[in-house]
């Protein structure tokens, strides 16, 4: 299971001359540093100001005499350049909040010279390698769903590019036997699952529900014979054994 990233450890800005560029989501976290954003050749004061009270917890980031200040669901650690674009010149500020695979999330922001936007958050941790794509990774109890965002022309914003299934790749041993079926919406058997054997969970189709963002709704899985059907994640989960459930 890939993890969060770590908490911030406060550095001042006399220490800090610049902030490190985010590629996986394993950077250190800062909260002061000195970086050109707008690509015009001239380096930005960055701060960013973390605050908890009676009603939560909030931040104010602030870029030159641009300023950002608003509430988060979860604590805040501070923050990393990331380079969505290599070819625009341009870099952007993710702020980092949460520490748990539930709660742990970058809020991105972009920086045109004069004002700072807001482009959206995902869940981390996050991998950037200068493409203008964004790949977020959730953790979903004994597998990485991968996320793809690209960020919108005219909007300027993150946008969402929905999968209708996501790789699993993870094996488990029959505890009981069950059967999958030949699509997610009937019952009409493939195969019956012998106890014993090993399976493999090749992919998932989830399903938004209220409240969540996702909910694993059924499975893909390829039977020791070699033949595939799909199968509820109840009815997974607790039929199987050797899945690599945290904890």
């Amino acid at each position: 299971m890939k993890k969060s990233l770590v908490p911030a450890i406060v550095l001042s800005s006399f220490a800090l001359l610049h902030a490190p560029l985010a590629l996986a989501g394993d950077e250190p976290l800062v909260k002061a540093a000195s970086v050109d954003l707008d690509g015009d050749g001239k380096p930005e004061d960055i701060s960013l100001e973390t605050k908890e009270d009676a009603k939560g917890f909030s931040y104010v980031l602030k870029v030159g005499a641009a300023t950002v200040n608003t509430r988060s669901d979860a604590e805040v650690h501070g923050f990393v350049i990331v380079d969505i674009d290599s070819g625009d010149k341009r870099k952007e500020v993710a702020v980092h909040s949460g520490m748990t695979d539930q709660d742990s999330y970058d809020a991105l922001y972009a920086f045109d010279g004069k004002a700072l936007k807001s482009m959206g958050s995902v869940h981390t941790p996050i991998e950037v390698k200068g493409n203008g794509i964004i790949l977020s990774d959730t953790w979903q109890g004994f597998w990485n769903r991968v996320d793809k965002y690209v960020v919108d022309a005219k909007s300027g914003t993150l946008t969402h590019v929905p999968q209708e299934f996501y790789a699993v790749g993870k094996e488990a041993r029959v505890r009981e036997s069950f059967p999958i079926t030949q699509t997610r919406s009937d019952s009409k058997p493939v195969a019956q699952l012998a106890k014993g054997s090993t399976i493999q969970v090749l992919l998932a189709a989830l399903l938004p529900v209220k409240g969540q963002r996702y909910k694993d709704n059924a499975y893909l899985v390829k039977s020791s014979t070699g033949l595939v059907g799909w199968v509820s994640e109840d009815v997974l989960t607790s039929k199987t054994e050797g899945l690599p459930f945290a904890g």
